[in-house]
């Protein structure tokens, strides 16, 4: 459910609060700026995206709509209206005062997907890779719940997505600066607990220590400690039962499907990267394999890539080698 309605008016004039809530979701939109119909093969109404990341995919069905005028891309910042009337609603959307196009429709409703994101990797920023992926597949979940409610994560997912905002994990960023949104800090004692579960279940009992010590008393000395302790040798098998388990707990989503074209083309490339990864566990390194996609319904510019994440120990630290392949269009 929405929180503050109020907040949200100033966002889409003329937008009320007797109105359904997906127009508040609506009005989110636009107050990021990223409001944006597209047109999805084989349907009738105008979509827009609501939330798209690996996890999900969710949009915004503008019924029995037709657009007036014409959305152009460009740097615009984007202001909105909305009226109502006997025939149902117009959306109006002024682009910078440059264009201004209408969507007149009877109905606004979400539609949305989910998929398995436990295998999902984005490789932008180097280091100890294997422990930034794990950053962002939580910030995943942690989006799906923040937008579409508890009801669209499972039990375990609701402790998992509280380890999005634990700082010892957020000191491994996904992304590189300018694309970083920060989110608070919080530390969720149900998370800790799960932490503290999987550090006994793996017998390494200094984690376990440090992650009571933390609980009890969150100082910064303790989480740069914690966030050291991630990425030494010696955890290894405590970070892996993590990812262990979130790849479980996420394998109860549908993998996305593509075109039979499309599938023979990644089919390829997953031969090529399973190849590579068993040359390397051949040799004794453990590996794991990422796949990056793209988005099922509405196509972006996502190239499919499968990348080999192949684990080298050091003295003291753990850090990991990635092999990238993708479809080279022979």
């Amino acid at each position: 459910m929405i929180d503050n309605k109020e907040q949200y008016t100033e966002y889409l004039d003329g937008l009320t609060e007797d109105m359904p809530e997906e127009f508040f979701r609506l009005a989110q939109v636009f107050e990021l700026n990223v409001f944006e119909p597209v047109t999805i093969e084989g349907e009738k109404d105008i979509h827009a995206a609501y939330l798209m990341n690996d996890a999900v995919e969710s949009y915004f069905v503008f019924e029995q709509s037709i657009i007036m005028g014409e959305y152009k891309n460009g740097d615009f910042w984007q202001t909105a209206s909305i009226e109502h009337d006997s025939k149902g609603y117009m959306l109006i959307v002024n682009q910078g005062g440059e264009n201004i196009f209408t969507i007149r429709f009877v109905r606004l409703y979400i539609r949305t997907m989910y998929f398995d994101y436990g295998c999902m990797g984005h490789f932008w920023v180097k280091g100890y890779e294997y422990l930034r992926q794990l950053e962002y597949q939580l910030a995943d979940i942690r989006d799906k719940y923040r937008y579409l409610g508890d009801s669209s994560c499972t039990q375990k997912e609701l402790v998992l997505m509280q380890l999005a905002d634990f700082p010892p994990i957020k000191k491994y960023r996904s992304v590189p600066e300018p694309y970083y949104v920060p989110y608070p800090d919080k530390i969720y004692p149900e998370a800790v607990q799960y932490l503290i579960g999987i550090a006994d279940r793996t017998g390494d009992s200094s984690m376990t220590r440090q992650l009571k010590s933390y609980m009890k008393n969150p100082t910064a000395l303790k989480c740069r400690i914690l966030s050291y302790m991630f990425h030494k040798k010696s955890h290894g098998g405590f970070i892996d039962n993590i990812i262990a388990d979130l790849r479980s707990t996420s394998a109860v989503y549908n993998k996305r499907t593509f075109s039979e074209k499309e599938e023979l083309q990644y089919a390829n490339v997953h031969r090529q990267a399973e190849s590579a990864m068993k040359r390397f566990t051949e040799k004794g390194y453990e590996c794991l394999l990422y796949r990056e996609e793209p988005f099922m319904y509405s196509k972006d510019s996502i190239t499919y890539k499968e990348h080999v994440m192949v684990f080298r120990n050091g003295m003291i630290n753990r850090h990991c080698d990635i092999y990238t392949y993708e479809y080279d269009g022979i």
